[in-house]
């Protein structure tokens, strides 16, 4: 099967370079700290945040760490996929994405400010055409965010894949059938918006803008086989950008989030 086209379009119409268009929503669930609904193309996850709240378990023994504890959770509904099962609660896979993402969310969030307590986080896909994983990232630190959870930066994920000699970005669920080399990075971005791009609609017209802002890997996994250094390296580039991009999103997105909440609280005081 040809990925990629004599005249370098992938199977959806895309460029190698190109991501798929993403969208968000916040405050999905009433019943929660923070929640936020993100989807990236067709693949669609709902992140629930509850807390901070005092910690139950853990807090009082001798030599426990004072610092926030942040735990996740990570399922998949049953009709997420075609020709894919649900993700049991419990698996190995999930509970291994489940560590993961821990590690990573807990390096983005100020733990040091909230001593004695935990953070429960929840995401779930609804719909997945590729990339979940990195939504899954994504859509959690919007829901962070939503919480009011303090945070040291934005946490930018992307998946980039290797089909056809060429290195994907944000491959989808047919470019994931191809068993080619995927390697998924999340990385955190401590970067600023340019101030003439405050004014855009979620940063939807500049995905691949600006580039230079100091961005730290936390995660990167490489699945499905070996490759060489060469291949290895061109998808490391590609990730870091895609991460980038997706940062920069998330960024856009919250400040809009923070104004129209400023405005509405000013309207009601007023």
């Amino acid at each position: 099967m040809e990925y990629v086209s004599f005249e370098g379009l992938r199977l959806d119409g895309r460029r190698a370079n190109e991501i798929r268009r993403p969208r968000h929503a916040f405050a999905i669930d009433a019943q929660c700290d923070g929640s936020a609904r993100f989807e990236l193309g067709n693949t669609v996850i709902e992140c629930r945040v509850d807390g901070p709240s005092e910690r139950k378990f853990g807090g009082a023994e001798e030599g426990a760490s004072e610092a926030c504890a942040l735990t996740c959770s990570h399922g998949r509904s049953a009709f997420a996929s075609d020709g894919v099962q649900a993700g049991r609660k419990g698996d190995g896979r999930s509970k291994q994405f489940e560590s993961v993402l821990a590690k990573a969310l807990t390096s983005a969030v100020c733990v040091d400010l909230m001593p004695r307590c935990e953070v429960q986080v929840r995401t779930t896909v609804l719909c997945d055409d590729g990339g979940a994983r990195a939504a899954s990232a994504c859509a959690a630190v919007l829901a962070l965010a939503d919480a009011g959870i303090p945070l040291k930066g934005i946490i930018g994920s992307c998946t980039v894949g290797h089909l056809d000699g060429e290195a994907l970005i944000d491959v989808n669920r047919d470019e994931e059938r191809g068993r080619g080399p995927e390697l998924w990075t999340c990385a955190l971005s401590a970067g600023d918006v340019p101030d003439d791009d405050e004014n855009e609609d979620d940063g939807e017209d500049h995905l691949m803008g600006a580039t230079g802002n100091h961005i730290t890997v936390i995660v990167e996994e490489l699945e499905r086989g070996k490759t060489t250094m060469e291949t290895f390296k061109s998808m490391h580039d590609l990730a870091l950008a895609g991460c980038e991009t997706s940062a920069r999103y998330l960024r856009i997105s919250l400040r809009a989030r923070t104004r129209a909440l400023a405005a509405t609280r000013a309207l009601e005081k007023f």
